[in-house]
């Protein structure tokens, strides 16, 4: 396949500290109670052709829409290709599913485009398309970050499909990294990888691998066969709790596509805003001031 590079679009951690009196002291930080869950679907869907070697986007919206993701991370979409029709697939998807598609295109070749799609039911507030670095003719690779609000949150939502070659994938793990912001943060998609390679390494310097840390807490670390089998992820940041993953095994999924869909429920917890609060650790501050003063 020859590809030609597309195009690129273009907290601080708040405290909240209540003055107590009564021998409690001053200074007490009130923990964040304002936490969202979301749940978080990837899915390499292979352009919609299944074991069976039919292409049927039907089939691929029908997993999809059993999942009721809140946030659905797509890779190998097509739009106008000749092998698929010279359908819009990120078009219909948002018409059978109603959620809204972003999507990028990584390459262009034979009139249409290929790349990742990020469907999601929140609201979308920015997104773009990293180019991760790629050697001239190998198939141009990307990650398409989309911000979404879910409730008072702002949260990243990064989506990749990375290289062949392991020296690639380092180099655009690398690239990931760099990209990555101070606000809460998922990473999914199909890292061509299992766990134990230098890729995945480099990510987990400053990511959570959310089926590690669901198998931990449940039953202790995950088998190692099934570990090095795996390449599709879903990696949180600090500020995001993992609360379950699972890998959807049904009948359909066995045949809609030559990748399983893997399932994530997270919550996202931030602090309150400082707002009127802020400077309250200073000693000098005369909120702090005329509540010990009160005190005594």
């Amino acid at each position: 396949m020859r590809c030609s590079n597309s195009r690129t679009i273009s907290g601080i951690v708040l405290a909240c500290i209540a003055v107590l009196f009564g021998g409690k002291g001053v200074g007490e930080t009130r923990p964040s109670q304002n936490a969202v869950t979301l749940r978080v679907m990837t899915y390499n869907i292979h352009h919609a052709e299944g074991l069976d070697g039919k292409v049927d986007l039907d089939r691929i919206a029908a997993v999809i829409r059993a999942a009721d993701a809140d946030v659905v991370c797509l890779q190998e979409v097509d739009r106008d290709l000749p092998r698929t029709q010279h359908l819009d697939f990120p078009r219909l998807l948002t018409e059978k599913l109603g959620m809204t598609a972003v999507f990028e295109p990584n390459c262009q070749f034979d009139g249409g485009d290929y790349g990742n799609a990020t469907l999601t039911g929140l609201a979308v507030t920015s997104f773009e398309n990293l180019k991760l670095p790629t050697p001239q003719g190998v198939e141009p690779r990307g990650c398409l970050r989309t911000t979404v609000r879910a409730g008072t949150h702002t949260v990243d939502i990064l989506n990749a499909h990375l290289g062949l070659d392991e020296k690639q994938r380092q180099e655009q793990a690398s690239a990931i990294l760099k990209a990555l912001r101070d606000v809460p943060t998922v990473l999914a998609g199909d890292m061509n990888e299992p766990a134990t390679s230098p890729g995945i390494s480099a990510l987990l310097t400053r990511l959570r691998d959310t089926a590690e840390e669901d198998a931990a807490r449940k039953n202790g670390p995950a088998p190692a066969e099934k570990t090095n089998r795996k390449i599709d992820f879903i990696f949180v940041s600090k500020d995001v709790e993992v609360l379950s993953f699972r890998v959807l095994e049904t009948p359909e999924t066995a045949v809609a596509s030559d990748h399983l869909p893997y399932v994530a429920e997270v919550s996202v917890r931030t602090p309150p805003d400082k707002g009127a609060n802020d400077g309250i650790y200073d000693n000098d501050d005369e909120r702090v001031t005329d509540a010990i003063t009160e005190g005594n």
